[in-house]
């Protein structure tokens, strides 16, 4: 961080810097179109090239209306020349694939993309038609096809919400709504909130909402140690208020106590978190209906991101309309409330893996950073050592959406998925240059690497839970 820029911990005023240039966005954040999350993750600091690498070009001009002066030359900060160089070479990449039509999408792509996707839920619900009344081995297939459907309408959402297909937000948009909202039952405002806030802070610890799944999960030793440290010190508050007088007693037991001091989080803290690699293949085949909860939720209760009154009616509109279709096929097309319950579950839990296990590959079981650390890291080192490639064949590529070259969409998020396999050579050569870790894996060895993170961490909680209590 510059010490010529105020933290947002000393100063009301919240700045940012990009390009050398100092920008006010102490009332803009609210309204950012990306969420006001993510900007605050960068108050104070460089956000140069997290700007970039997540804007159009149309952005600057926005950005033009909070400028309020330039940054001192004299202004030190903590980058190593070495990482300085290895973020140049990469700026200087973009700046050559931006000129030679990378960044460009096809068309005919993506409408490809939007119609072999629409297609999966086509086939499922056929199926569903003629045969749901008829045979339970049917509802099984059109459970995986409509989980296959759902999960490939996440990837698009992803592509159009990253900007990769259309020059103007609002055609992305309306197809993140479209796909998203509509067709998979996830809230636009929900995911931006989120993903937007993931690429700026990529495994950060107390930054980035990906790794953050305490008490479910527990990706690393900071989360385990933060976690039962909470734990403890409800623990002792708790104890204490016990000792001075009988109406603590009596409060503590009625209310639980606070956050982490009630009887449901210890139980978790002593016989559950210890033991995560025991429940992690059940706990993901809950991660749709987990999501789509929590759209719901955000929708309902915080509105739209950029605080518009229509774009929250479209977007609750669309997913009361998902879940109206839904329910009504699965009741009109199939007899007897077993099979109904059947195509209902299976196709929730099927989706909950096709998602989880892939962006359990991108980010899971690589290295986590304190904020401390990200301070003396360029934007772009962290975005390599953070993420994880996984080499796969054309169906496999397919299957996850191009997040297999993970790396190369953390380095250009608004790359369009058509252009990540010609330009992987281009950034694992930089790498090797500069001697940036770039890790590439099997699905399978990527898989055990997510297991291995889990299993360190909850080594650390078993330790951990013989001092919270």
């Amino acid at each position: 961080m510059l010490s010529s820029v105020p933290d947002s911990d000393q100063s009301h005023q919240k700045v940012i810097i990009i390009d050398g240039k100092l920008y006010d966005v102490t009332d803009f954040h609210y309204e950012h179109p990306g969420g006001s999350r993510v900007l605050l993750t960068h108050i104070g600091k460089d956000a140069s090239d997290v700007f970039h690498a997540m804007h159009p070009k149309s952005a600057s001009e926005l950005l033009a209306n909070f400028y309020v002066g330039d940054v001192p030359e004299s202004a030190s900060d903590s980058i190593h020349q070495e990482k300085k160089a290895f973020a140049n070479d990469l700026r200087t990449l973009r700046d050559q694939l931006s000129t030679q039509g990378y960044f460009q999408a096809s068309r005919l792509y993506y409408l490809y993309k939007v119609i072999s996707t629409l297609a999966l839920c086509l086939i499922s619900s056929l199926v569903l038609y003629f045969y749901g009344r008829q045979s339970t081995v049917a509802i099984v297939v059109a459970s995986f096809f409509m989980a296959l459907f759902w999960q490939q309408c996440g990837w698009l959402s992803h592509d159009f919400g990253h900007h990769q297909v259309f020059d103007h937000r609002q055609w992305n948009d309306t197809m993140v709504v479209f796909l998203g909202n509509l067709c998979q039952g996830f809230s636009l405002s929900w995911w931006k909130n989120k993903h937007n806030t993931h690429h700026a802070s990529t495994n950060v610890d107390g930054q980035d909402p990906d790794i953050d799944t305490a008490p479910v999960l527990m990706w690393h030793e900071y989360a385990s140690a933060n976690y039962y440290d909470a734990i403890h010190y409800h623990h002792n508050k708790n104890s204490n208020n016990n000792n001075n007088s009988s109406s603590s007693i009596a409060t503590t037991h009625e209310t639980g106590g606070n956050g982490g001091g009630s009887v449901i989080d210890r139980f978790l803290a002593e016989n559950v978190i210890p033991y995560q690699t025991r429940y992690y293949f059940f706990v993901i085949a809950l991660a749709r209906v987990s999501w789509a909860m929590q759209s719901m939720v955000f929708i309902f209760r915080k509105g739209a991101l950029n605080q518009s009154s229509m774009l929250r009616l479209y977007e609750a509109g669309c997913l009361v309309v998902h879940w109206t279709l839904f329910l009504a096929a699965t009741v009109m097309w199939i007899d007897g409330l077993r099979n109904r319950l059947l195509f209902f579950f299976l196709s929730q839990a099927l989706t909950g893996y096709m998602l989880a296990m892939v962006f359990a590959m991108n980010h899971n079981g690589m290295p986590v950073i304190t904020q401390y650390e990200a301070e003396t890291m360029e934007f772009y080192e962290i975005q390599v050592v953070t993420s994880r490639n996984v080499k796969m064949g054309w169906l496999g590529t397919w299957f996850m959406g191009g997040l297999n070259y993970q790396i190369e969409h953390h380095v250009y998020p608004t790359l369009p998925r058509h252009s990540l396999a010609k330009v992987q050579p281009m950034v694992e050569a930089i790498c090797r240059k500069h001697h940036i870790n770039y890790h590439t894996t099997s699905f399978i060895q990527g898989t055990l690497e997510s297991l291995d993170a889990l299993d360190i961490a909850q080594k650390v909680s078993r330790k951990l839970v013989k001092k919270s209590f």
